[in-house]
């Protein structure tokens, strides 16, 4: 039976450790993470990309992602494109539609009471998305579920 490709995109911290803790031990799965360069991401025991801060500003840094999220997702061709958010996380789930790949976001445990800029930006792209808390539901519209905490 053919494994099911991930692509986990998300910056590194606690983005990267709530995509870890949903999908690193997913049975019959193949899991590819692209992070921020980071000691961390080297010491993963998955096939990882990483790409470098340009600078401290935002689109910038997500310009830098999404070109190198055009290239993983082209070499790769993952089934998924799933993020737990920020810069990287956004801007592979952009290249992902572009290209055709499935997604899923995950909007990160931190917040609940206001929605993030990434969540905002690809809730209308996303073929999933789902919040960790209940609360969270009535920030989003009908496509949003439920899945409880990760941490």
């Amino acid at each position: 039976m053919k494994k099911i490709k991930i692509l986990l995109a998300a910056t590194s911290g606690g983005h990267l450790t709530q995509g870890l803790r949903l999908f690193q031990d997913l049975p019959g799965t193949e899991l590819i993470v692209f992070s921020e360069k980071s000691r961390r991401l080297e010491d993963l025991p998955f096939r990882t990309y990483s790409y470098r801060r340009l600078c401290e500003h935002f689109f910038p840094t997500m310009l830098a992602a999404f070109l190198k999220s055009l290239f993983i997702i082209g070499k790769e061709r993952p089934d998924w494109v799933i993020s737990t958010g920020a810069e990287c996380g956004t801007s592979a789930i952009l290249a992902a539609k572009l290209l055709f790949r499935k997604t899923i976001f995950v909007e990160t445990a931190s917040r609940y009471r206001t929605t993030t800029a990434s969540g905002r930006i690809v809730y209308p792209l996303v073929d999933h998305f789902y919040v960790q808390h209940e609360e969270s539901l009535k920030l989003f519209g009908e496509k949003a579920r439920y899945i409880g905490g990760v941490l």
